[in-house]
C-alpha cells in the first residue's frame, strides 16, 4: 500500500510538471510567433521582429519566473523599465568593443546580484541579461533604437497576455492565507484546556506549520523583499510557527488527563482570541487597517504580565526538586506561547500598515518598523556584498564569463557573437564539474541540431513560407522537449529555432548551422574556464565557512543579549546575526542543489534553528520588565552565557580549521549553582512584585540559554 501511494503521488507530480512545461511552451510559442509574424510580415520591420521574438524567448523560456499566471504577468510588466534601460545601454555601448565589455561586466554583475531582493527578480535575471546581450553587438546602429525598444515592448506585452490567458498557471494560496490558517490552527489548540491531547487539532496545527516552512511555500509567494510589509510577514510566520510548536509541546508533554491551572486556562483563552483576531484581519481583502480596528494584544498582555511573574516564583521554588529543567520547560511553554501570540498580533498590525506597534511594550521586537524604505533596501543589497556570499560569487562568475565572452567575440569578430554569450550564460554552473557536464550535453545537442538545421536550410533554401509554417512547430517541440528531456535536447531544439527564425530575417545558407556550433563551442569553453577559475567547488567549502560565521554570530549575540539583560544597557545589534543567517541559508540551499557524491554532512538546519533562537532572544529579552538586582545571580547568568557562547565559538573554530572534533564538550546549565545564589522570594513583602518580575526575567533567560545548548552535544558529536 505504501509503495502504491508513493507511485500515485509521484505520478501526480509528474503529470503536473509535464502540464507546466507544455503550458509554458505553448505560451512562449504563441506570443513569440504572434510578435514575429506581426512585425516581420505585417509591418515589414525585421529589427523589431527579432527583438520582439527574443524578448518573449528570453523572459518566457530562458528566465524562470515563478508564480501563477497572474504573478508572472505582473513580473514581466514590472520589468519593462529595466528592460528599456538595458536595451538602450546595449545599443549605445556597442560603439566600441571595450565599452561593450565594460558594460557587460557591470550590468552582468548588477542583474545577477539583483536576485538578492527576491525570487521573482532572481528568476527573471537570466532573461534580463539577454536584453543587454542582444543589442551590444555590431552593427552599431543607434538609429534602430526605436525599433528595438518597440519590439521589446510588444514582446513583453504579448508574453504577459499569454501568461495571463493562455493555459495560465493556477493561483496558489497567498502567504496571508497560509498565515491565517496557521493562526486559526493555533486558536483551536489554545481552546484545549487539559485532558487527552487533541489529536485532530494537533495534526491540523502541524500541517499548517509545515505549510509555512520556506521550502514548502511557492517562491513567488514568499515574503522575500526588504520592505516593511514583507519583513512583518516573515516575522509573523516565525512567530506563529513557534506558537504552534509551544502549544504542541504543552499539550503532548503534560501527560494524559492532566487538568491545567485556572491561570493557564485564562491565558490560553486570551491566546485563542488573539490568534483568531489576527486570522480574521489576515483574511480581509483590505490591505491597510482603519483607525481603531484590527487585532489587539492588550488583553493578552494584561493577562500575561502577572502570570509570568507568578509562574517565575513558583518555578524557582520547584527547581530544588527538579534540576534537569523539565518542570521549568513545561511551565514556560504557555508563557512562551503567549509571547508568540503577542508578536503575531503586532506583526499582523504592522503588515497592515500600523507603524505604531513599536510603541507597544513588546514593540522593541520591531526595530525595523522605524527604518525607512531606502534604509531597508540598502541593508538588503549590502548584506550579500561580500566574497563569502554564494550570491556574490555567482554574480562575479557570470559577469566575468559574459565579459570575457563579449571581448573574445569582439576581438575575433565572430559571426553571430551573440550566440557565444548566450552559451556562456546558459551553460555556466556553480561548480566546475557541473559546468563540464553541461558543456558535454550542450555540444552533443548542438551538433545534432546543427546537422538537422543545415539539412533544413539546404532543402528549403529561401522559401520563407515554409519557414513561417515550420516555426511554431519547431518552437513548441524545442521548448517542450528541452525542460523534459534535458540540456542536450534544449540546445539541439534551440539551434533549430534560431535557424528557422534567422532564415526569415535575412538570406542564410546551410553554413549558419556550423557557425552556431562554433559559437556554442567558444561560449562553452569560456564558461568552463570561468568555472575553473572562480570558486570551482561551488558551495561545498562555503557552507562550512558560513556556518562557522553563524556560530560566531550566535556567540556574540548571546554575549550582547546577556549584557543588556543584566546591565540594562547597550543597543540592539541584529544586523551581523541576520547577515550570518542569510549567508548560511543561501550557501546551504545552493549546496543542496548542486549534484555531488553522497557525503555525510552535519545537521546544518539545527544550526540555522539555533541562529533564529538567538535572534528571538535578542529581540524579546532586553525589553522585558524587571531587573536582575542580585549581583550573584547576574554573575551566574553571565557565566552560563559565557559557557554557551564559548561552545559555539569552539564549534566555529572547528568548522574553520577542520581540526578533528571540537575541543570543548558543551555542558548543561548548572542549575544547582543558580539555586545556591538565587534569593528566596517571600509571598508577602513590599517588593514581592519587583522581585517576581526579576525572577521572570531570569527564568526567561535561562530557558533561552537552555534552548541554545540543547542541540550542541549532537552537533559536536557529528563534527
Amino acid at each position: 500500500m505504501r509503495r502504491l501511494r508513493y507511485l500515485l503521488e509521484h505520478g501526480k507530480h509528474g503529470v503536473q510538471g509535464h502540464h507546466t512545461v507544455v503550458g509554458n511552451a505553448v505560451r512562449v510559442t504563441v506570443a513569440s510567433c504572434a510578435a514575429f509574424y506581426l512585425c516581420r510580415y505585417g509591418l515589414g520591420l525585421t529589427v523589431m521582429s527579432v527583438y520582439a521574438t527574443f524578448t518573449v524567448v528570453s523572459l518566457g523560456a530562458l528566465a524562470r519566473i515563478p508564480g501563477s499566471g497572474r504573478q508572472r504577468a505582473t513580473t514581466v510588466l514590472t520589468a519593462l523599465p529595466a528592460g528599456l534601460v538595458l536595451i538602450t545601454l546595449g545599443t549605445l555601448l556597442a560603439v566600441q568593443t571595450w565599452a561593450a565589455v565594460v558594460g557587460m561586466l557591470v550590468i552582468g554583475f548588477m542583474v545577477a546580484y539583483a536576485g538578492t531582493t527576491g525570487p521573482r527578480i532572481a528568476g527573471a535575471a537570466p532573461g534580463m541579461q539577454l536584453l543587454y546581450i542582444l543589442p551590444c553587438f555590431p552593427p552599431y546602429a543607434p538609429d534602430t533604437l526605436g525599433q528595438r525598444l518597440s519590439g521589446f515592448l510588444l514582446g513583453a506585452v504579448l508574453l504577459a497576455l499569454g501568461e495571463r490567458f493562455v493555459m495560465p498557471e493556477p493561483d496558489t494560496p497567498s502567504f496571508r492565507r497560509l498565515l491565517a490558517d496557521a493562526a486559526d490552527a493555533a486558536a483551536r489548540l489554545a481552546d484545549h484546556h487539559g485532558g487527552l491531547p487533541p489529536v485532530q487539532a494537533l495534526a491540523a496545527a502541524r500541517t499548517a506549520g509545515e505549510a509555512l516552512r520556506p521550502s514548502c511555500v511557492p517562491p513567488a509567494d514568499r515574503p522575500a523583499s526588504p520592505g516593511v510589509a514583507h519583513k512583518a510577514m516573515a516575522h509573523a510566520a516565525e512567530s506563529v510557527r513557534t506558537l504552534l510548536a509551544r502549544l504542541d509541546a504543552l499539550h503532548t508533554g503534560a501527560g494524559p488527563q492532566r487538568e491545567y491551572q485556572p491561570e493557564t486556562v485564562a491565558l490560553l483563552e486570551r491566546i485563542s482570541v488573539a490568534a483568531r483576531e489576527a486570522a480574521g484581519a489576515l483574511r480581509q481583502r483590505r490591505k491597510r487597517l482603519r483607525p481603531g480596528e484590527g487585532p489587539s494584544a492588550k488583553a493578552l498582555q494584561e493577562e500575561l504580565a502577572p502570570v509570568r511573574a507568578h509562574r517565575a516564583v513558583d518555578t524557582l521554588e520547584r527547581l530544588s526538586t527538579d534540576d534537569r529543567l523539565v518542570y521549568l520547560r513545561r511551565r514556560s511553554q504557555v508563557v512562551q506561547a503567549a509571547d508568540c501570540a503577542v508578536v503575531l498580533v503586532l506583526a499582523t498590525r504592522l503588515m497592515l500598515g500600523d507603524r505604531s506597534v513599536e510603541r507597544n511594550p513588546a514593540g522593541h521586537t520591531f526595530a525595523y518598523a522605524r527604518a525607512g524604505a531606502l534604509e531597508l533596501w540598502w541593508q538588503r543589497l549590502t548584506m550579500h556584498l561580500t566574497p563569502r556570499s554564494v550570491i556574490f560569487q555567482n554574480a562575479c562568475r557570470f559577469a566575468l564569463g559574459l565579459a570575457a565572452a563579449r571581448a573574445i567575440a569582439g576581438l575575433l569578430d565572430l559571426q553571430h557573437g551573440f550566440w557565444v554569450l548566450l552559451a556562456t550564460l546558459t551553460l555556466t554552473r556553480t561548480t566546475s564539474l557541473e559546468t563540464w557536464s553541461a558543456v558535454r550535453q550542450a555540444l552533443t545537442g548542438t551538433l545534432v541540431g546543427a546537422v538537422l538545421a543545415g539539412g533544413m536550410l539546404a532543402l528549403v533554401h529561401d522559401r520563407d513560407t515554409v519557414y513561417a509554417i515550420v516555426l511554431p512547430v519547431v518552437m513548441l517541440v524545442a521548448f517542450t522537449a528541452g525542460p523534459l528531456r534535458g540540456l542536450a535536447w534544449a540546445q539541439g531544439g534551440f539551434t533549430l529555432v534560431v535557424a528557422t527564425l534567422f532564415a526569415q530575417v535575412s538570406p542564410v545558407t546551410w553554413q549558419l548551422a556550423p557557425v552556431r556550433l562554433v559559437d556554442v563551442l567558444v561560449g562553452s569553453l569560456i564558461g568552463l574556464a570561468c568555472g575553473l577559475v572562480a570558486w570551482p567547488r561551488g558551495a561545498s567549502g562555503e557552507v562550512r565557512r558560513s556556518m562557522a560565521t553563524l556560530c560566531s554570530a550566535i556567540a556574540d549575540t548571546i554575549g550582547h543579549t546577556t549584557t543588556r539583560v543584566v546591565e540594562r544597557s547597550g543597543s540592539t545589534e541584529l544586523f551581523a546575526l541576520n547577515r550570518a543567517l542569510s549567508l548560511a541559508q543561501e550557501s546551504l540551499a545552493q549546496y543542496q542543489s548542486e549534484p555531488r557524491e553522497d557525503t555525510v554532512q552535519p545537521d546544518w538546519p539545527t544550526l540555522l534553528v539555533a541562529g533564529k533562537d538567538a535572534r528571538r532572544g535578542e529581540r524579546l529579552l532586553p525589553g522585558r520588565p524587571g531587573r536582575i538586582a542580585s549581583p550573584e545571580v547576574g554573575a551566574w547568568l553571565r557565566h552560563a552565557a559565557d559557557r554557551t557562547a564559548a561552545a559555539y565559538r569552539s564549534l566555529a573554530q572547528h568548522l574553520r580549521t577542520d581540526d578533528g572534533t571540537p575541543r570543548d564538550d558543551p555542558q548543561p546549565l548548572d542549575i544547582r549553582a543558580l539555586l545556591a545564589v538565587a534569593p528566596a522570594i517571600p509571598h508577602h513583602s513590599p517588593d514581592t512584585e519587583t522581585r517576581a518580575l526579576s525572577a521572570a526575567l531570569l527564568l526567561d533567560s535561562v530557558i533561552w540559554l537552555d534552548a541554545l545548548t540543547a542541540d550542541l552535544p549532537r552537533l559536536h558529536k557529528e563534527m
